[in-house]
């Protein structure tokens, strides 16, 4: 039982309700058969007022598609672009490589126009090692007991005179650079003749011409060549060119700086040379 303004009811069963909505269903479906405006406009009322609600359920599964499809780009622009990357960091090493390979083969060309030394037979050699230090700057070199290679045979590149071979095994050679505190070449001045012997310092790119006096013909820029005295180096080849002079009113010698003319920290490869006479008594293996 209810109540509604002091009326007292019975309330409907669940099987009234049912016969109810059953009918209104009907009325609406034959309204809607017989093309009844009323009908018309209701149901349109209704889909307009649905609308909403059914783009709002469908919101977050679009967003979710959104999502995944943008996650999916993302992902494959951040593998073209690590591609686009790895193929930028190749194309540098190999450009670099080329132009390491183009210094050589300029370096390589300059060896072989400088290779016609009069009296000698010049042979290419691979710089294997490099050993550098205060007391000792030497060379390994891929040439031995086997190519023919001998102590005290003269190194040199296309700029100036390197070292001279100072121990030999049967596939390998050690050079000691004219920079090695060990190392004396004798010289003269390309300007005037003034003979004079260049010393290695221990340093890389610097060299020393003592026991000159204060009397001596000698400038900054001066060029030395290598004299011939000693028969390690052949006469004429370029030494070391003058950067620096010290005089001392209480000494009687002057202090000279130099630096080498060869190229001793650049480049894989260097020129041994062979006297014609001692490559005719040790073969023709090197041409």
């Amino acid at each position: 039982m209810g109540t509604f303004l002091g009326w007292s009811f019975k309330r409907p069963s669940n099987l009234a309700k049912l016969i109810v909505f059953a009918c209104a269903s009907v009325i609406l479906m034959v309204a809607d058969a017989h093309h009844n405006r009323d009908a018309r406009l209701v149901r349109g009322t209704l889909l307009r007022a649905d609308h909403p609600l059914q783009e709002l359920a469908a919101l977050p599964l679009a967003l979710m598609h959104d999502a995944s499809r943008d996650l999916r780009l993302n992902g494959r622009l951040r593998q073209e672009n690590a591609r686009l990357r790895a193929r930028e960091r190749r194309l540098e090493i190999k450009v670099s490589r080329l132009a390491t390979l183009r210094l050589e083969v300029a370096h390589l060309r300059a060896l072989l126009h400088g290779s016609a030394i009069p009296g000698y037979r010049a042979g290419l050699a691979r710089i294997l090692d490099v050993g550098s230090g205060p007391f000792k700057q030497r060379l390994t070199l891929n040439e031995g007991k086997n190519d023919h290679v001998f102590i005290g045979q003269a190194v040199i590149d296309a700029h100036g005179i390197v070292g001279q071979v100072v121990s030999v095994n049967r596939d390998t050679s050690r050079v000691m650079l004219i920079t090695d505190p060990d190392s004396g070449v004798p010289v003269i001045s390309e300007r005037n003749g003034l003979r004079a012997i260049v010393f290695g310092t221990g340093s890389p790119d610097g060299v020393k011409i003592p026991y000159l006096t204060v009397t001596a013909d000698i400038r900054p820029g001066d060029i030395f060549v290598s004299s011939g005295l000693g028969g390690i180096y052949p006469p004429g080849y370029p030494v070391a060119r003058v950067t620096k002079i010290t005089s001392n009113p209480n000494l009687a010698f002057l202090k000279i700086r130099a630096v080498p003319l060869a190229h001793l920290s650049y480049h894989t490869h260097v020129l041994l040379l062979w006297p014609r006479a001692h490559a005719r008594t040790q073969g023709t293996h090197h041409g």
